[in-house]
């Protein structure tokens, strides 16, 4: 998307694109699709955002404003703010996202513990 984009910047002055997938997902579903590129389970656990903000985020030292953004990513999620879809990527790309089991599996190393 952004080399697309870098290659002719003017055509993009002033546009908002919301970057989907090919399908609108829950985090249940999202949670399937690491498990298929895997081959292994994933489960999505809705930990309540309070517990996890004191708990882990807190934790881990970051600067305000990734912390904030991190919550403001949360809260969206669990209102179901990313479960939706566009034609945005397909048009500027001039070809349908890739799933998330695609890319997972095409960086499978990305995902492993070693």
């Amino acid at each position: 998307m952004v080399a697309s984009v870098l290659l002719d910047p003017l055509q993009h002055v002033g546009k908002i694109y919301e970057l989907t997938g090919p399908r609108s997902q829950d985090l249940y579903a999202l949670a399937g699709e690491y498990s298929a590129a895997l081959g292994r389970s994933v489960t999505y656990v809705d930990v309540p955002r309070d517990e996890w903000r004191d708990q882990e985020l807190r934790s881990r030292g970051l600067p305000e404003h990734v912390f904030d953004h991190l919550l403001t990513m949360a809260h969206l999620h669990a209102a179901n703010g990313y479960d939706r879809l566009s034609p945005h990527v397909e048009a500027i790309l001039g070809r349908p996202p890739r799933s998330l089991e695609a890319m997972v599996k095409e960086n499978r190393k990305m995902f492993s513990a070693g």
